[in-house]
């Protein structure tokens, strides 16, 4: 299954809803639909990557998570445990997310939820990468030797390995 990654600005002002909303459209379109903290996403690759290793999981019956939309957040907070996984990747304000969309169903997703995309939410800056790398767990040192994304994708496939 191919995933688009979308940044957008919402009206919503309540995380609840917004995710009440989502689950909503997600059940109306058949679409798969999840929402994340654009300030905890690296990069496109971070939550392609983690779709990947998500389906992988379910098709090999080794998913942590009952649902799909939560191993997503799973993978993509390189953790096993789903309240880690939210405090880490979870949408916090309602107003700007970056939503990872089942491919085919953007358009009608971001018309249904009156969300505007904006690139500019996904931007990189100092503060978000030392917030990366302490959330995860990343050492200074090896951000030295290897680019940020190659460090992350590896914790998350790590995650594969363990038990």
């Amino acid at each position: 299954m191919e995933f688009r990654v979308v940044p957008v600005r919402t009206k919503f002002e309540d995380v609840e809803q917004l995710l009440s909303r989502i689950k909503e459209i997600s059940q109306k379109r058949r679409a798969i639909i999840q929402a994340f903290d654009p300030d905890m996403v690296l990069s496109e690759n971070h939550l392609i990557f983690s779709a990947h290793h998500a389906f992988k999981a379910f098709a090999e019956k080794r998913a942590i998570a009952k649902k799909v939309e939560s191993e997503l957040l799973l993978w993509a907070a390189a953790t096993r445990r789903i309240d880690e996984a939210v405090k880490k990747v979870g949408v916090k304000d309602p107003g700007k997310v970056v939503l990872l969309i089942q491919k085919g169903k953007e358009k009608e997703v971001l018309r249904d939820l009156s969300a505007e995309e904006d690139e500019g939410i996904l931007k990189m800056s100092k503060e978000k990468t030392i917030r990366i790398i302490h959330s995860f767990g990343i050492s200074e040192r090896a951000c030295g030797c290897y680019s940020l994304e190659e460090l992350l994708l590896e914790k998350i496939a790590m995650l594969a390995l363990e038990k």
